[in-house]
């Protein structure tokens, strides 16, 4: 897949991250392939079936080469900052943390409005932390019973928020699976309430839209009666994914009774 989102900076993205804007939004979408192909190249190393391997690249590098590529850009300021008991760091730009996530098959070309997976102790605190204006919690509690207790941020994360301005939170949410990255996005969010219930403050901005194959230009043919005229045939399409087709899986042929094929070992 190509980085193919090219096109008008989001208002939000400029009034965050001023010029550096285009590079940044650059520099997200090629760690994104490069998390692609590390996942990949791990699962077919590995010759299972299973997608042990390919998680566990997949959920490393998300987060190791977001930094390289934002890292490599030099802009004055940026930050390598390991959030406290967790196992990776989070590239720190423009006083903003990048935050990658995967998400599954987001409905429409919306990432959703719910966090994806059981809310970590360090996922609130980072939402606590770049909180923006606007509500936290979908109801009032109920009468007689305590509200949710204060978060209390882990040293690294609290030593951020006593900067001035505090620093903010982008998410960068997208699909990854065995036939490789098919959309991303990029936006700001409120968590609003222990459910994991999102309101996004921003629109939420697309780095990829699943285009990856290329298409192929064909020149204008007149009609004639030579040799090459004539409706071209239709070929059925193989529905292995890239890492079938690395791990020579022998592919399946597409017809009318086919009519949702398998994309590698996702569900």
């Amino acid at each position: 897949m190509n980085a193919n989102v090219d096109g008008p900076i989001p208002a939000w993205a400029t009034a965050r991250f001023g010029a550096d804007a285009p590079e940044l939004r650059l520099a997200i979408q090629m760690a994104l392939l490069d998390t692609e192909a590390a996942m990949l190249e791990s699962h077919v190393a590995g010759r299972s079936r299973k997608k042990f391997t390919a998680g566990a690249a997949r959920m490393t590098n998300q987060y190791e080469r977001l930094a390289e590529h934002v890292t490599a850009l030099g802009i004055e300021g940026t930050e390598l900052i390991k959030p406290g008991g967790t196992f990776y760091e989070l590239v720190l730009v423009h006083n903003t943390l990048l935050y990658p996530y995967q998400v599954e098959s987001a409905d429409g070309f919306e990432p959703g409005d719910k966090w994806p997976k059981k809310l970590s102790a360090v996922v609130r605190e980072l939402f606590a932390l770049g909180q923006t204006p606007g509500p936290r919690w979908v109801e009032e509690p109920f009468a007689g019973l305590e509200g949710p207790e204060e978060l209390v941020l882990r040293r690294p994360l609290a030593q951020l928020a006593e900067r001035d301005p505090r620093p903010g939170l982008v998410l960068v949410p997208y699909e990854m699976n065995l036939s490789g990255l098919q959309r991303a996005w990029w936006g700001q969010a409120n968590l609003l309430d222990e459910a994991g219930n999102l309101h996004w403050v921003t629109e939420t901005s697309m780095l990829t839209n699943g285009a990856g194959a290329a298409l192929v230009s064909v020149p204008d043919q007149r009609a004639g009666n030579d040799f090459a005229s004539g409706d071209l045939p239709e070929i059925p399409v193989s529905s292995r994914s890239v890492a079938d087709r690395a791990l020579d899986v022998q592919p399946q042929v597409e017809n009318d009774a086919t009519e949702n094929a398998a994309e590698g070992d996702e569900n």
